[in-house]
């Protein structure tokens, strides 16, 4: 198969599975995170470690983000057990993605850092979450943090952010 069309039935794949996600929540737990672990445990040992402390990275980015009062997932737990299968199939998808990828690591780490809080922004149109304070100061704080972790996972990978290929 063709890598363009097979990038692009991933990131189809992906948004269909954040919308069930971010919809059902609660409800389809088991299944999100059964979905997310074989997802991982597809991905060779070495690149499942990377895919790992990207997940870990970016649970802690939202336990960050819910402990300074930025944001509230409406639940007993600072981060619901949907939010962490979200993150690890996300970063599933993104290791495999900029594993890959031709396309550069600066474009890969923009795209992290617009898409991010964009997906945070629907996310809370979607009553997943709320934000706790204004929009914009939440979106900033999140976009910061969302570039960070990208600087940071692809230094990881060995594939920096000016970097070609």
């Amino acid at each position: 198969m063709n890598r363009h069309v097979q990038v692009f039935l991933i990131a189809i794949a992906f948004d269909l599975y954040w919308t069930l996600v971010v919809l059902f929540r609660e409800r389809g737990l088991f299944l999100w995170l059964a979905l997310a672990v074989l997802a991982c445990l597809m991905l060779s040992p070495a690149h499942r470690l990377y895919a790992l402390l990207l997940a870990a990275m970016g649970s802690g980015l939202d336990t960050l983000w819910a402990l300074t009062g930025l944001i509230d997932f409406h639940g007993e737990a600072l981060l619901p057990l949907w939010m962490m299968a979200l993150w690890l199939m996300f970063a599933t998808v993104w290791t495999h993605l900029t594993r890959t990828t031709t396309l550069p690591g600066w474009i890969l780490t923009l795209m992290g850092t617009l898409g991010g809080p964009v997906a945070y922004i629907i996310g809370e149109r979607l009553g997943a979450m709320t934000f706790l304070e204004p929009a914009f100061v939440v979106v900033s704080w999140m976009a910061l943090g969302w570039l960070t972790l990208m600087l940071l996972f692809h230094i990881v990978m060995g594939r920096r952010p000016c970097d070609p290929l």
